[in-house]
């Protein structure tokens, strides 16, 4: 489902008031004029640094080779854009409330005041024509109340005096193999008119899927018993209804508020053929057929507002409030035919209420090269679960988390190349259960600090040395039983279950190099985990039952790479070529063995190779993606050892301009299948008893999908 929650298009507002030393000051606002006035008229590309603030300014004039369309198109063109869009397209969602982790890409200088945010389709609507700049803030985000260890993209829009409107669409059909082709639609509208704008938005979005999994059941010794073949249909169609209304007021006040709803059905049909293997080798003997569909149904209703104003001279203060309620059923049944006849499997049906109350409020205050952002949030999150296993009586549980915190972040330049950021928050929360009247509360205190220097050798060259304090959001689904339907298990409700908290310690470089022509980023960071969060054990030893719990301390090692190249040397310079490796080595110790391994469901390396060519002089754009995760992945629970190898992905795509306006898009992705293949012991009983059950060899196979659209602004 994709959630939109556009932010509003004024930008009068960053020009006047925002205490960003980088962006903001006098100096800063002429040396950017003259930078670009510059470019332009030396007929080079719009592009330039700002040395003395470290931010790298792209001009609209820049992104006329990549025929740029929207806002999206013109950030996947520069160098480290295309991993930024690629890694945040889901909001924040799993941060704890709001907090100052968040994407970083701000409009105008500001932040999104909401949790169910699509940053790429947001992205896609705003106009390249509507754009006056892309800013890369590299120092640290002195302001902005966010926190990014890399790059912040800052868009700034065009100032108008004049009312004007634009609209957006976007059609297309998907079809995947083994299923039919399904619509997709998108429609948005903007109108800007004085000091009041306003943005409504409706999309139709399917996402069909097909799988097909050849299963071999294995002894314990790895003697071939049985042949499963299973195929899984899912379905997908979501109305979603966005809309969003600004407004400034003549003394720089600004106003913004916001709402989405959505409601979504999501299908799947699952038909497994079981045959049982003839020793002797002849033909597979077809003995059972197990059937299964899941319907899950699915509302959201999310309201949000931002104002923020001057407080005389102290500063100006912002806040943000978020109000949004998620209802969901879901219908499992599962049933095995043998012999003509048909007896019931499993079956659950489970009805979740989730809510997320939210308000954040920061004061920025500047005194010459010293800024302080301080201020609280409060975060209130609800479950009301309502559940039943096997036309079991139903069960009710609710589960609610209070959390309150505090914080204050202070920013300098110590001298020209070096700068410091530093943050002390303190967090303070209490977790209450109600589970068919039994009751459990518990309070949890925390103190979270957070150093950041950042040292640039030259206007090109960047060190950053963080040292941070966090703690998780726990999933309150997570304190109530569930059905994981692959491995026919159980997964208990934890009512015990506590926050993890992670020591980060990391050193990252990056360099941006000459004449656009691309940009390495290298993070080598050590993780400290305590109270990591993985399967324990529930109930009494011989049960072998288990749900998500704390296991104790784990360790994370790793670096990750990010090299963007412009093939401007080959005399292709609108042809751009990214590659990312990442290396993770981690260590925790298992609950149920008391064994060493590595932390579950983490690939030791991952590689992905992102390739993007604008055809010089036409107006036709292509590229493909492709990405594996190397090394055995690890899943273990009480009763099951996993382990899974994956292989290449593979996605094109192709573009034609037919104007400045419209654009066509062509892709398919899976080319390859995409197969996993996953290694499943399951025991008798405890996994400490080791008595293997049967062995598992499970091979996925996605089938290709195909994507076509049109997509028109006006």
């Amino acid at each position: 489902m994709l959630l939109i929650n556009l932010m509003p298009l004024t930008h009068s507002f960053y020009k006047k008031h925002l205490s960003l030393q980088c962006v903001t000051s006098s100096n800063y606002r002429r040396k950017t004029l003259l930078l670009v006035l510059a470019a332009t008229l030396l007929g080079s590309p719009a592009f330039s640094q700002e040395q003395e603030s470290s931010t790298v300014i792209y001009d609209t004039e820049y992104f006329t080779q990549f025929n740029a369309v929207s806002l999206a198109d013109m950030i996947r063109n520069i160098p480290g854009g295309l991993s930024v869009l690629g890694g945040n397209g889901g909001g924040n969602n799993n941060t704890r409330g709001l907090g100052a982790n968040d994407t970083p890409i701000l409009i105008d200088g500001r932040r999104m005041a909401g949790k169910s945010n699509d940053m790429s389709t947001m992205l896609a609507r705003i106009l390249a024509s509507q754009v006056e700049r892309i800013e890369l803030i590299r120092g640290n985000a002195q302001g902005l109340d966010i926190r990014n260890e890399g790059i912040i993209f800052n868009v700034v829009l065009r100032q108008t005096t004049e009312s004007s409107s634009s609209s957006f669409v976007q059609s297309g059909v998907q079809q995947v193999s083994g299923t039919s082709a399904m619509p997709e639609f998108l429609m948005s509208h903007s109108r800007q008119r004085d000091q009041l704008e306003y943005v409504l938005s409706y999309e139709y979005d399917t996402r069909p899927r097909f799988k097909t999994v050849a299963e071999d059941i294995l002894s314990g010794d790895r003697t071939p018993r049985q042949f499963r073949l299973l195929t899984r249909d899912e379905r997908q169609a979501a109305h979603i209804v966005t809309g969003t209304l600004a407004y400034e007021f003549a003394n720089g006040t600004t106003i913004s508020l916001n709402g989405l709803y959505s409601e979504e059905d999501e299908q799947e049909d699952r038909a497994e053929d079981q045959f049982m293997v003839n020793p002797s080798g002849g033909p597979l003997d077809l003995f059972a057929v197990e059937n299964g569909f899941i319907d899950e149904t699915a509302s959201l209703l999310e309201l949000g507002a931002d104002l923020e104003f001057d407080v005389g001279n102290i500063g100006r203060l912002k806040t943000l409030f978020v109000y949004n309620r998620a209802d969901s059923d879901e219908t499992i049944n599962q049933d095995t035919i043998s012999n003509g006849i048909t007896t019931p499997f499993f079956s659950s049906y489970s009805q979740f209420e989730n809510g997320e109350t939210i308000v954040r409020s920061t004061m920025n205050s500047s005194f010459g090269k010293h800024t302080l952002e301080y201020g609280a949030e409060a975060a209130f999150n609800t479950l009301d679960a309502t559940f039943s296993f096997d036309n079991d009586p139903f069960q009710n549980a609710i589960v609610e988390e209070d959390r309150y915190e505090v914080f204050v972040t202070y920013s300098t330049d110590l001298n020209e190349k070096l700068s410091l950021q530093s943050t002390l928050t303190g967090e303070f929360s209490t977790i209450f259960q109600d589970r068919e009247g039994e009751t459990n509360s518990r309070s949890f205190e925390f103190l979270k600090p957070r150093v950041e220097l950042r040292y640039d050798l030259t206007p090109s060259d960047q060190f950053r040395v963080l040292v941070e304090r966090t703690v998780s959001q726990l999933d309150l689904e997570d304190f109530v039983a569930s059905r994981l339907v692959d491995d026919d298990m159980t997964n208990f409700g934890n009512p015990n279950l506590q926050p993890e908290s992670t020591w980060t310690a990391s050193v990252g470089y990056e360099r941006r190099f000459a004449n656009d022509g691309g940009a390495w980023k290298l993070t080598a960071y050590y993780n400290k985990i305590s109270n990591h969060i993985d399967k324990i054990l529930i109930g009494d030893f011989n049960d072998a039952s288990s749900g998500t719990g704390n296991i104790g301390d784990a360790d994370r090692l790793g670096f990750d790479s990010v090299l963007n190249i412009r093939f401007g040397f080959l005399g292709i310079p609108t042809a751009v070529l990214t590659f990312t490796y990442q290396y993770k080595n981690t260590e925790t110790t298992d609950p149920f063995t008391g064994e060493t391994r590595q932390i579950k469901n983490n690939n030791p390396h991952r590689f992905q190779i992102d390739y993007r060519h604008d055809l010089e002089n036409t107006k036709i754009a292509w590229g493909w993606s492709a990405h594996r995760n190397s090394g055995l992945r690890l899943r273990q629970d009480v009763a099951l050892r996993e382990t899974t190898v994956y292989t290449n992905h593979l996605s094109i795509f192709g573009e034609y301009n037919f104007t400045p306006a419209i654009k066509a898009r062509a892709e398919a992705n899976h080319v390859h299948g995409d197969q996993r293949t996953f290694d499943k012991t399951f025991y008798q009983g405890h996994i400490a008893n080791n008595v293997i059950r049967r062995i598992d060899v499970q091979r996925d196979n996605y089938s290709p999908d195909f994507l076509l659209s049109l997509q028109a602004t006006f």
